[in-house]
């Protein structure tokens, strides 16, 4: 949106977080649109700041200040930070392996960030929540999809509005075992024995994190399927609740569709009358909605 020069030097000159300053850019030209208008002048920005003001206090206001690294970019020095500083009401969270990658890597995840980003710009979620918030927007606003490479989940995926980890099916080949029991004694979850000189994996407790593949000496454990488990729905904090899961293990190329589906639920289920949270959709309305998209669009 078009912003009138007096206003938007307002904005920059706002001593604070660029979190914050991004969720005052959105909320304007909420405002803006609001009024009719293609542009946001120092009507929309008068009005932002009174909003603000009331709801933080100016001693508040006064204390929160932003502090930049030095020296790099910010997607040299995290791809993290470079996916999330425009202003939007979503953030896309990477594991660690951002950074320098991990061995236990299932899915790339700093290749699936940028692409992720792109779908949430195209299905113009920001101004989908903007317009139905019914009070300021706040960080804890926004959409999260959460992104880990492996089970170990270090990004807590399963407690966000949808959650991404990396996963891999194993299955026993004709590799001749040796019996060193690496698979037992790596599973966490207890699903490995061996028998009759074989592993035998119990599939109805496999968290399919490929752990015993990762170990196995010999190629006798392998991947008959790798991919990603997708949750939507989860939650943290007073109404914690772990995502409902969509698949167990599925292509990376699902997210997309599912990410459709979820902001199609936005615009039909969201109260624009009171504060919302997609896991009170999903909790209204069940994960149904989400395999009638997929099935309507060709990917079930």
């Amino acid at each position: 949106m078009k912003w009138e020069q007096d206003a938007r030097d307002i904005v920059d000159s706002i001593p604070i977080h660029d979190i914050i300053k991004n969720l005052i850019i959105i909320w304007a030209e909420k405002l803006a649109r609001q009024n009719n208008s293609e542009m946001v002048t120092m009507k929309e920005m008068m009005q932002t700041r009174d909003d603000y003001f009331e709801h933080f206090g100016p001693e508040k206001i006064a204390k929160i200040q932003a502090t930049r690294e030095e020296g790099k970019s910010d997607t040299e020095l995290d791809p993290e930070i470079g996916l999330n500083k425009d202003p939007a009401l979503y953030t896309i969270e990477l594991c660690h392996s951002r950074f320098f990658g991990c061995d236990r890597d299932l899915i790339n995840v700093r290749e699936l960030g940028p692409k992720i980003k792109q779908k949430m710009e195209e299905l113009k979620i920001t101004e989908i929540l903007a317009d139905k918030s019914a009070e300021v927007l706040m960080p804890h606003s926004t959409f999260t999809v959460s992104i880990s490479g492996c089970s170990n989940i270090c990004t807590a995926s399963e407690s966000k509005e949808v959650g991404i980890h990396g996963t891999a099916k194993p299955v026993v080949t004709d590799e001749e075992c040796i019996q060193c029991e690496s698979c037992v004694k790596t599973c966490l979850d207890r699903v490995v024995s061996l028998q009759d000189g074989q592993p035998v994996i119990n599939e109805d407790y496999c968290k399919v994190c490929g752990d015993c593949i990762r170990v196995c000496p010999t190629g006798t454990l392998a991947a008959a399927e790798k991919g990603c488990r997708i949750m939507v729905g989860g939650t943290f904090g007073r109404f914690a609740q772990y995502g409902r899961e969509l698949y167990k293990i599925t292509d990376t190329d699902t997210i997309f569709p599912i990410l459709e589906a979820c902001v199609d639920l936005i615009k039909k289920e969201w109260s624009d009358r009171h504060e919302d949270h997609f896991n009170f959709v999903i909790n209204r309305t069940g994960i149904n909605p989400i395999f009638e998209h997929l099935k309507n669009v060709g990917k079930l």
